[in-house]
């Protein structure tokens, strides 16, 4: 088992960025029963959407349990105005239109804190604390 990643030291601090207020929406699509013959079926198809809406993606990928190899689901983080767009992006992929997925779960949500936002976007706790509860 691998030792846990140290906390990093007070002097690697997050800095403070500016909240990016583009819309984010997370697809998470867990596969159905016919899950491996569905995704080679529509591999090409699939492939294709996404290759050509690219730009509307932030990050999107399959998904394994820990330490399994085979496929359980996809993930897409889709940048849009608001959740029908972010569907109209999600609804030409033939994955979605063969039912690949037995289940999708749609969240709007927000960078906070990481590498990809560059820090982090609040400057205190008192800062955020209405947003706490949906403020």
């Amino acid at each position: 088992m691998q030792e846990p990643i140290a906390p990093a030291a007070a002097d690697d601090a997050p800095p403070h960025v500016p909240k990016d207020e583009t819309p984010l929406f997370l697809f998470v699509c867990k596969d159905g029963p016919a899950g491996p013959a569905r995704r080679v079926e529509h591999l090409e198809g699939h492939l294709a959407h996404v290759e050509a809406h690219w730009r509307r993606y932030v990050v999107a990928g399959p998904m394994r349990r820990p330490g399994e190899t085979a496929l359980c689901g996809s993930y897409f983080l889709v940048r849009a105005a608001d959740a029908e767009e972010a569907w109209c992006v999600m609804r030409g992929d033939p994955y979605i239109t063969s039912d690949l997925y037995a289940d999708i779960a749609l969240t709007e949500i927000t960078p906070s804190i990481g590498l990809w936002v560059g820090g982090k976007i609040w400057a205190d706790a008192a800062s955020i604390a209405h947003r706490a509860t949906g403020g």
